[in-house]
């Protein structure tokens, strides 16, 4: 997903961000910022999230904006995607289950 990189700097250049402050809101140096924007380091799943909620935005979001590209990246997002959805269904799931544990200790602690 080389050209996420492209869309990350462009919403970085739309919030008039300078790429040293940018690089300070995700506390990267800023060579680091530079590889992600041209793409020559690769985006792991955390970093696109902590990139996406640096501009309010939800992974799923980021990715909706980098729209374009090749077969294989529509591939790459859609898979991200899908890693997105199954992260949120066990989120929910673990809420689910501290909510009916957290109720059982309630039930006894009030019997």
């Amino acid at each position: 997903m080389k050209n996420i990189g492209k869309t990350i700097r462009l919403l970085r250049i739309q919030k008039g961000w300078e790429q040293v402050k940018f690089a300070k809101k995700l506390n990267l140096s800023n060579p680091a910022v530079s590889k992600i924007e041209t793409g020559f380091t690769t985006i792991t799943l955390s970093r696109l999230h902590q990139i996406a909620s640096v501009f309010n935005l939800t992974t799923a979001q980021l990715l909706a904006q980098h729209n374009t590209g090749n077969a294989k990246e529509k591939d790459e997002r859609a898979e991200i995607l899908e890693k997105i959805r199954q992260r949120e269904e066990e989120i929910m799931q673990i809420q689910m289950k501290i909510i009916q544990l957290y109720e059982e200790l309630y039930k006894k602690d009030n019997v």
